[in-house]
């Protein structure tokens, strides 16, 4: 009776529609009840500490599930309001910021980087010969690609600590200093720091502070309420901490004290509902956030036959990662399925074949991606037949 009772407390189960209704959208519910057997399993076999995952189709949540603790010394369950370092999953807001940047003039994809930051008119490449003058300019479109030459090392050396007492102007300065490890256009090479390039570009073009300019034009239009660069005190309590191996507590400063940085590149705190929010509205072919063009920039692979990862399975639309081919869909999604990881073990997604989003947020540095990526394929496999 105490091991039932403690289990209720740890996994907590939000069924939001009934079976028939579930049917009605495409789903198999016994395969939708098999995700919340497999999430609460991976918080028994200690493969992560907890998770909070939703998936959802035509504005409907068929699944919001939430499994162990976010806070495992203090016994603090999962709830469906618990707050995640989502990290990279940042990234896709900054291309949206960026293309309604030019959706409304303020800026071109192809202007060259340095018509905002000029430190970049210095470029040079670091070959296996030395340095040399960068073969082409790097533009806005390369940032979002991931295609600039940029490295994903910070500028100048600095450490979590220093980058995050900065502003994004003072970071950006930094750009430039360090050489291109490759020639604009020619690789993609990922890097939070062209992200943050842009981001700073977003302020330059619009007269915001990025915060302020992602708050109107992304967050507050998505009834993203529970979305920000900067944690408020009084939200600390429902923040979950990260597990590295053996589940024990990662060693940094969750709550990022006195961070000034709006990082672009993996600073947002977020739900799993303020996540699907985004995604259910800009699916739509943008859902006003962006037109139905800028949508389909911004999740249509714009990196041709460049290699991703080693390899063509996967390509960048702008800012988004994008299924290239079936053998990049390794959890089961069609090609053209859009989203993004986060390094803390978090991801969202999208799949325009099916109109199926999803959400999955743990809180693991180094492990529990196994039980995401199952996540994932269960998530695809649970859809009813067309025939």
């Amino acid at each position: 009776m105490i091991f039932a009772a403690a289990l209720a407390t740890v996994f907590q189960s939000f069924p939001v529609l009934k079976d028939a209704e579930v049917r009605r959208l495409g789903f198999y519910p016994s395969r939708l009840q098999a995700i919340r057997q497999r999430l609460d399993g991976a918080v028994l076999n200690r493969q992560i500490a907890g998770s909070v995952v939703i998936v959802a189709k035509d504005d409907q949540i068929v699944l919001h599930h939430s499994s162990g603790q976010r806070d495992r010394a203090a016994g603090l369950p999962m709830r469906p309001d618990t707050l995640f370092q989502v990290m990279s999953m940042t990234k896709p807001f900054v291309g949206v910021a960026v293309v309604q940047c030019a959706e409304r003039g303020l800026l071109n994809l192809d202007d060259p980087v340095e018509m905002y930051l000029p430190g970049f008119s210095r470029a040079q490449v670091r070959t296996a010969e030395g340095l040399e003058p960068a073969a082409r300019r790097a533009s806005i479109r390369h940032l979002l690609t991931h295609t600039s030459g940029l490295s994903g090392d910070d500028p100048g050396g600095l450490d979590d600590d220093q980058k995050r007492r900065m502003t994004l102007a003072e970071y950006t300065a930094l750009i430039g200093a360090d050489p291109l490890r490759a020639h604009p256009g020619e690789e993609i090479r990922y890097s939070g720091v062209g992200i943050n390039a842009l981001a700073r570009i977003v302020e330059i073009a619009s007269g915001q502070k990025f915060e302020d300019f992602t708050r109107e034009h992304i967050f507050e239009p998505c009834g993203m309420s529970d979305t920000s660069f900067f944690l408020p005190e009084r939200d600390r309590s429902r923040l979950a901490k990260v597990y590295g191996e053996d589940l024990e507590e990662f060693d940094h400063d969750r709550f990022r004290t006195g961070a000034k940085l709006a990082n672009g590149a993996g600073g947002l705190y977020s739900t799993a509902l303020d996540m699907a929010r985004f995604l259910m509205k800009f699916s739509k072919k943008g859902g006003g956030l962006v037109s139905p063009a800028g949508f389909r920039a911004l999740t249509t692979v714009q990196t041709g036959e460049l290699k991703m990862d080693g390899n063509s399975e996967r390509g960048y639309g702008l800012a988004f990662v994008v299924a290239r081919n079936p053998a990049g869909t390794s959890n089961l999604r069609a090609p053209g399925a859009y989203g993004h990881t986060g390094a803390f073990c978090t991801e969202f997604w999208a799949d325009p074949e099916t109109g199926i989003i999803a959400v999955f947020m743990s809180q693991g540095f180094g492990v529990g991606d196994g039980v995401r990526k199952s996540f994932g394929a269960m998530v695809s496999a649970s859809t009813l037949s067309k025939d």
